[in-house]
């Protein structure tokens, strides 16, 4: 079993990279997080490069660390690996799989429609309205995820939960997705501390942010 695994990165695609370990390629599938960040720090290192032009591939070598999850696949006849930079997101992800009908695929859906804070939240408050409209889990899945998940997820400290409204939070989602925004673009607009602040000022602030990153 592949506990984890360092590297570089030789190629970003959308949900997954191909990490260079040992002169082998393995992809692992990630989150849209986890793949900013590493483009971003991509970037960075590319941009070290001045006065000359690189060499093939140079600037691009960044190296990560990445806990793993490795799985047989039977029914596609594939050995599917999931990569965390976080050993918390590794845990997450473990507690996710572990209700029943949640599969791999399924759980990094979740961790990437979902921020860890809300989905504890979510869990300790009883809410399925909440992961129904973010993550588009149907009724019955949203529901059995909390009623399993309800003694387990205490010991995950994910952020300070007080004062936190779910039920502004997927208001504020669901008004950008309306907007035409991605679920991924509403998430990172909305990260902004909410304490304090109404429906509409949240959005309105999203919106600010949302306009700079287009320009």
């Amino acid at each position: 079993m592949i506990s984890f695994l360092e590297g570089k990165i030789e190629y970003s695609g959308d949900k997954y990279v191909i990490l260079n370990t040992g002169g082998i390629g393995y992809k692992v599938n990630i989150i849209p997080r986890l793949l900013n960040s590493i483009s971003e720090s991509k970037a960075l290192v590319k941009g070290r490069i001045k006065g000359r032009s690189p060499e093939r591939g140079e600037g691009q070598a960044y190296t990560v660390r990445l806990h793993i999850h490795s799985q047989l696949n039977m029914r596609e006849g594939t050995f599917d690996m999931y990569g965390f930079d976080d050993r918390e997101d590794l845990e997450l992800f473990h507690l996710l799989i572990s209700v029943s009908g949640i599969g791999p695929k399924n759980a990094l859906n979740i961790m990437s429609s979902v921020e860890p804070k809300h989905l504890k939240a979510a869990v300790v408050n009883n809410d399925p309205d909440y992961l129904k409209k973010v993550s588009g889990l149907g009724p019955k899945t949203a529901q059995r995820l909390i009623l399993e998940l309800q003694n387990k997820v205490d010991y995950l400290e994910i952020g300070d939960m007080k004062g936190m409204d779910l039920g502004q939070e997927g208001e504020a989602t669901e008004a950008l997705l309306t907007l035409g925004y991605t679920l991924a673009q509403a998430k990172e607009a909305l990260k902004e501390d909410a304490k304090g602040k109404t429906l509409e000022q949240r959005v309105r602030e999203a919106l600010k942010l949302l306009g700079k990153n287009r320009r």
